[in-house]
This record gives structure tokens, C-alpha cells and sequence, in this order.
């Protein structure tokens, strides 16, 4: 062997020893990066021993100096790469550590495309590990010019290079499923929109990091989720929401500190978020102790558009501070003033009340006059004044108008109306869920005390009219004929009585049970003819297809509206399309959502695609479960859905059967079921011996079980299976994991 040929064997052996010590400390940092449990970045110096960082840089020299380095493979060129580029930004030399990242970042990428098959999967994923980590190091850069960088427009730039870079880290971690150093490198991406000031960007990726961090992460990582969430709430001026998520982060790194007198740099931040956020609730109360009070003294029959301007911004800035309840209280009393002073058109899904006069007495709906029913209420005030009728059965079907002519039409016609003798007529409108039925036990119904009073008063010269709404309830809440017994017997003693009238509203699928009410307490006798007999019974039906379009022409020139004459006969066409009749409470909320969005015409109306009611029943349903706030959407779904069966019934639930079956808090259950019964889709029936709540109408059913409902609860339930099975497998979580996650839950986060 010649001389030449033993100094390359030497040069050779040399070379193969540097590059693998160059591959194993490549391993041993790229494991170090991985760790979950380290979370702040470290030098090549820190993670490495002495010795291995002499040999490092020595190996690396000795390539450079002795071995030209395009004889190396592709793979080992990109490990020293890294490596020097983590030397190079460790010593803020940060275009030449770009360089060597994106150096690295180009054959690692490369590597990536390897042939399928197991073996090969494996050396892909590593690859992907690899890529993943040198984006990382690709955005630290970027951040780090950003942060260092004095002219905006450029700081920006190089701020968005760094969340690029972050984003696609991530989604290599994700697509290799490796949740655990997606938990760790996150917090750097929420870092970078703070910069950014992208603040619903941050809010949404601190909720993603939470989820991750309760699983995988530390109490300071936890402790920034908050923060992020806190300082994205302050921003868009939800300073309650703020407080509480700021004092949340300053208690869990209080916890991870251990010292309490170690206060760092993060929890100062956080402390700040809390004092801003709890002065500017401050100053946010005083705003809507001073709106209150505006409302209070503002009368709208004198001064309409200030008090709906008291109306709008209060109901914007309870919502901006969470309490969305109160906000959706505040829009239905808005819809209402606009629906009442002739503002509004249409009044969406709750039925028509009664309008007032310029002397504020309650006068029959326009509606009513417009849509023809005034001829159903002359008919109904001339039964009613007739001695020969002591019972009245309104029936039709669901969402057929049944309320909106008692409360719209025969109320306020009896309040102007007379008997033959002068006596009064005294409309008494009763619900069975609220003014009968407090608790299942008949017992607890005090009947009797009414019927007392109603006895006394026998002789007086006035007719009280009792009006039970809605009287299908009863069936519902009581199942058993032995608690719907003693409501029956107390109708019949009323009927009995000479200054006493009953009129029921109820659903024709539900008539035959008035058969029963006749057999037990031979009521027969009472109203001298059969209860499903003609002179008992009332029909209310939909609206004809074409006495529809003069009805919504009345309308619309009442309000000004201005609907083109193609759109009403396209809408009209389209609501009776299936049985040529127009069903009033969907005119209603089609009506009401065409006017929200303010589409006058033909062509604004078939930009809504191929089925234009199907859209705008979805976006009245979407706008519902909005106003339950962004956190609350998914949830107001479920329950929604939860509150409907396959059947085609609304089945009864309290707010205890909604936590329990969604495995979240009753107060977050409650705070949805608050707006929802305020928008009127929910009714609450209290105190059965708890609180019920129930799907207002049966329209809804179709319209909610179209929504996501039964994805969602499927993902639920497959989500529980899941967590059961992750918990026969590991070890249960300590307590201050327990305690985080049981704030987590507190905070409704989904």
C-alpha cells in the first residue's frame, strides 16, 4: 500500500469517526428539542457534556479542513447544519444561522420522500421530526429579527415569517401525531400573534394550547394559556371575562413558582392584564349604571330612537362582557319596541302580543286585521258573550297561530268589550307549566284558594274569561291521570259558575285527551253538549297560498318595508310549496330573518342558492345559538339537539340532565338555557319539583336536528370512550393536574 493510499484510509477512518459523533450529538439535541418536559430553549453547550462539545467542534473542523464536504451525504451535511446554525443563533449571528436552517430544512425536506412500506414509514416520520424541528428554529429567527428590528412595516414582516414557520412546525408535529412537542413549541406561536396584535387568533390558539397543556404540559405553560386568553379578552374589551382568566394565570404560576417571593417576568405581565381589566370593568359598570338608569327615565312612546339607541348599546356591551343572558333580554325587548311602533314586519318565532294606542291601551295586533283573523276573534268575543257557550276549544296545529290570536287578538278585544248589561269581560290569560303546575303533586297546586276567590266574586258585575295556553303542557308534564285529575275537577267547578268562562288553546294530535277530562268529571252535564262537539270546538288553520301575498303586501306597507312584488310571490311559492298553505309562525321567522338581512328583492333573494327558506331558517337558528357567545356555541347546539328526539317530541330536561349528559358545568348549561328561553326557542317550566325546560314549538325539531346536533353528540360520545380508555391504561393524573383541569371546566373553554 502506498503512502497516498494509507493517508486516505487515515483520512477515511478520521472522517467516519467525525461524522458519527456528529450524528449522535445531532441525536442526543434533537431528543433534548423533543423533551416535553423541557420547555425554554437551550444552548448545544447546555444539553451537551464538555467532552462531547470538544468532540463536536473538533469533528466539525476536522470535516471542514480535511474532507471536502460534497463528498458527505446529503443527511449528514444537514446535521451539521443545524448544528451550526443553533451555534450561530445562540451567539445572535442570526442570517447565518437562517442560512444554515434553511440549508438543513432543504434536505430534510428532501428526505421525506421515501417509498412506502413500514420501514420506510418510519425513516419518514423521523425525517418529518427533523423538518419540524428546523422550522421551529426557522421562525426563532424570524421572531428574533422581528423583535430586535426598529422599523414597523419590516418588524411585521418578519413576525408573520416567524408564525409561518411556527404554524408549519406544528402541522408536522400533528401529522406524525406527536401532541406532546406540539403541547411544547404552541406557546411560541401564541407568543408571536401577541406581536402581531392578531387577538382572536391568540384567543382561539390559547384555548387549543390549554386543551393540550392539561394533557401533556407544565403549570407555567397552563399559566400562559390564561394569560394569552386574558390579554386577547381585555382587547376586545371583555374585562370581566379578562379579570377572571388574568387571576387565574397569576394563581397557577404562584403554584408552579413555589417561592412566592419569585415573581418573573410572565406573572408580571399577567398581574398587569388583571389591574387593567379590573379598571376597565370599573369604568365598564359605571357605563351601564348610567345606560340603566337613561332606560329607566326614557320613555319610547315620547322619544322612540333614543331609547332604542339605550337598547343597543347596552345589549353590546353585555355581550362584550360576557353576560350574554342580560344581552339576549335586551334584544328581544328591542325587537319588540320595533315590532310595537311599527318598526318591524315581522316578529320571528315568538307569537304576536298586543300593540298599544297613543293613550297606552293595549289594542288588537296588526297582524291580526291584516292577516283576516280579526273575523276569528269577532266570532270568538261573540261565543264568549253568548250564555250558551261556558267552554271554548281553540285547536289546530303547532305554529299554526293559536297563541298570536289569544294574545294579539281576543285579549285586547275583550279588554274593549262589554256584556249586554254593561258587566265587564276580564281576560285572564293563564299558562298550565307557570301559573297551575309548580310540582307535579296536585297538592301543592292550591286550587282551591283560587276557586274561593273566583266563588266570592261569582256575583260581581264583571265575567272573568280564564285563557290556558298552550294546554297540550299538561299531558306532558303530567303523565299520570291522577295528577292531572285535580285540574280537571277545578275547570269543571269554574265552568260551573255563572261569572266564569274557560277557553283552551291546544294542538289538534292532542284533542282526544280532552275526552278524558269529559269522562272523569261528567263535564258533560256542565256545558250541556259534548266537549269535541261543534259549539265547543274552534279551528284555526294555516293561510291560504294566495291570501298570503295580499297579507304580506298589508304588512310590508304598514312598516314601509318596500318588498318587491316578485320577491313576496317567490317567498310565498316557496313556503307552500308542500301543501299549498302558508304556515304563519314560518312566515314569521322568514319574514323576520329576509328583513335582518335586508333583502328587498327577487335577486338578492336567490343569492341565497338552490333553497333559500332552508338558509334562512339555518341562519335564524345560527343567530340563536351566537348570542350564547363563542364559547358557548357548540354547547347551545347540544343542547338544542338534546332537547328534541328522533321521534319528532320535545322532551322535558333540567339544567342537572343537560350538565350531566354533556359533562360540562350546570352553570355553563344555565347560561345557555338562559338566552334560549330569552329568544323564546325554549320554555322553562319551573319548579317541577325543578326547574324543565322544553323546546318552545315543534317547528324547531326539523331545523335543529338538520344542524349538527347528532355529529356533535356522536364526537362526544366517542371523545368519552376514548378518555375511559385512556384511563384503564395510565396512571390517574396528580392532584394539581385534577385541580387545573377542574378550572378548565369552571372556565367552560371548549
Amino acid at each position: 500500500m502506498t503512502y497516498q493510499e494509507k493517508s486516505e484510509n487515515l483520512t477515511s477512518s478520521n472522517s467516519l469517526t467525525a461524522i458519527n459523533i456528529i450524528e449522535d450529538c445531532t441525536n442526543k439535541i434533537l431528543a433534548h428539542i423533543f423533551d416535553p418536559n423541557i420547555i425554554q430553549f437551550q444552548n448545544n453547550s447546555d444539553i451537551l457534556s464538555v467532552r462531547e462539545s470538544q468532540l463536536l467542534a473538533t469533528a466539525i473542523e476536522d470535516l471542514q479542513i480535511n474532507y471536502k464536504r460534497q463528498k458527505l451525504l446529503p443527511l449528514q451535511t444537514a446535521n451539521i447544519d443545524f448544528i451550526l446554525g443553533r451555534y450561530n443563533y445562540a451567539n445572535s449571528q442570526i442570517e447565518p444561522a437562517l442560512t444554515n436552517f434553511k440549508n438543513s430544512q432543504a434536505i430534510w425536506q428532501n428526505g421525506t420522500k421515501i417509498l412506502p412500506g413500514e420501514i420506510a414509514t418510519q425513516q419518514r416520520n423521523n425525517q418529518l421530526e427533523k423538518l419540524g424541528a428546523v422550522q421551529f428554529h426557522i421562525g426563532l429567527c424570524y421572531y428574533h429579527l422581528g423583535t430586535v428590528n426598529t422599523e414597523s412595516k419590516q418588524k411585521n414582516y418578519y413576525w408573520q415569517q416567524a408564525q409561518d414557520n411556527f404554524q408549519q412546525s406544528l402541522d408536522l408535529f400533528s401529522q406524525i401525531d406527536r401532541q406532546e412537542v406540539v403541547a411544547k413549541f404552541i406557546g411560541k406561536k401564541g407568543e408571536v400573534l401577541q406581536k402581531l396584535e392578531a387577538w382572536s387568533d391568540l384567543y382561539n390558539l390559547a384555548q387549543q394550547a390549554l386543551d393540550l397543556h392539561l394533557t401533556y404540559g407544565k403549570e407555567e405553560q397552563i399559566a400562559q394559556d390564561y394569560g394569552f386568553l386574558a390579554e386577547a379578552a381585555m382587547h376586545e374589551s371583555k374585562w370581566a371575562h379578562a379579570s377572571q382568566l388574568a387571576e387565574l394565570a397569576v394563581a397557577i404560576q404562584n403554584q408552579s413558582l413555589g417561592d412566592p417571593l419569585e415573581i418573573g417576568q410572565d406573572q408580571n405581565s399577567y398581574l398587569s392584564i388583571l389591574t387593567e381589566s379590573q379598571q376597565n370593568l370599573n369604568e365598564w359598570q359605571a357605563t351601564i349604571n348610567q345606560l340603566e338608569k337613561a332606560r329607566r327615565q326614557t320613555n319610547p312612546y315620547h322619544d322612540l330612537q333614543s331609547y332604542l339607541s339605550i337598547l343597543k348599546a347596552l345589549r353590546k356591551l353585555y355581550f362584550e362582557q360576557d353576560k350574554y343572558g342580560k344581552s339576549a333580554r335586551i334584544k328581544e325587548e328591542q325587537l319588540k319596541i320595533e315590532y310595537e311602533y311599527g318598526l318591524r314586519t315581522f316578529v320571528g318565532i315568538n307569537p304576536l302580543q298586543a300593540q298599544q294606542d297613543s293613550n297606552g291601551s293595549a289594542i288588537v295586533a296588526r297582524e291580526i286585521e291584516a292577516s283576516g283573523r280579526l273575523e276569528d276573534v269577532n266570532k270568538l268575543v261573540a261565543r264568549i258573550k253568548s250564555k250558551e257557550h261556558q267552554l271554548i276549544v281553540i285547536y289546530g296545529a303547532s305554529g299554526v297561530g293559536k297563541s298570536s290570536l289569544l294574545n294579539g287578538g281576543l285579549i285586547p278585544a275583550l279588554l274593549q268589550e262589554k256584556l249586554d248589561d254593561n258587566q265587564l269581560i276580564i281576560p285572564i290569560p293563564l299558562r298550565v307549566n307557570t301559573d297551575w303546575i309548580r310540582n307535579p303533586d296536585p297538592t301543592t297546586w292550591n286550587l282551591e284558594y283560587v276557586l274561593e276567590t273566583l266563588v266570592k266574586n261569582n256575583q260581581k258585575n264583571n265575567l272573568k274569561v280564564l285563557i290556558l295556553d298552550q294546554f297540550e303542557e299538561l299531558f306532558t308534564v303530567c303523565p299520570k291521570i291522577t295528577q292531572r285529575l285535580p285540574l280537571y275537577q277545578f275547570l269543571r267547578n269554574c265552568l260551573s259558575l255563572n261569572s266564569v268562562k274557560v277557553i283552551l288553546s291546544i294542538q289538534t294530535d292532542y284533542l282526544h285527551y280532552l275526552l278524558e277530562w269529559e269522562r272523569l268529571t261528567n263535564l258533560e252535564v256542565i256545558i250541556n253538549h259534548e266537549i269535541l262537539s261543534k259549539e265547543t270546538l274552534y279551528y284555526i288553520n294555516n293561510f291560504p297560498a294566495n291570501h298570503t301575498q295580499e297579507i304580506i303586501k298589508k304588512l310590508t306597507e304598514i312598516t314601509q318595508l318596500n318588498w318587491e312584488s316578485d320577491l313576496i310571490e317567490r317567498v310565498v311559492k316557496d313556503l307552500s310549496a308542500t301543501e299549498n298553505t302558508v304556515r304563519p309562525i314560518e312566515l314569521q321567522v322568514v319574514g323576520s330573518q329576509l328583513q335582518t338581512e335586508e333583502i328587498l328583492n327577487i335577486k338578492k333573494y336567490q343569492k341565497l342558492g338552490d333553497n333559500p327558506l332552508q338558509k334562512l331558517r339555518q341562519k335564524f337558528l345560527d343567530t340563536a345559538i351566537k348570542d350564547c357567545g363563542f364559547l358557548n356555541e357548540k354547547t347551545a347546539t347540544l343542547v338544542l339537539y338534546l332537547l328534541t328526539n328522533e321521534n319528532g317530541t320535545r322532551p322535558l330536561k333540567t339544567s342537572v340532565e343537560l350538565a350531566s349528559y354533556l359533562s360540562t358545568q350546570t352553570s355553563k348549561i344555565d347560561l345557555v338555557l338562559d338566552v334560549l328561553v330569552a329568544q323564546g326557542l325554549v320554555l322553562l317550566l319551573p319548579d317541577l319539583p325543578e326547574n324543565n325546560y322544553q323546546l318552545a314549538h315543534d317547528y324547531l325539531i326539523p331545523l335543529i336536528r338538520e344542524q349538527e346536533g347528532e355529529k356533535l353528540i356522536a364526537e362526544l360520545e366517542l371523545e368519552r370512550d376514548l378518555a375511559q380508555h385512556k384511563l384503564l391504561q395510565e396512571r390517574p393524573n396528580n392532584f394539581f393536574d385534577k385541580a387545573i383541569a377542574s378550572m378548565f371546566r369552571w372556565m367552560g373553554v371548549d
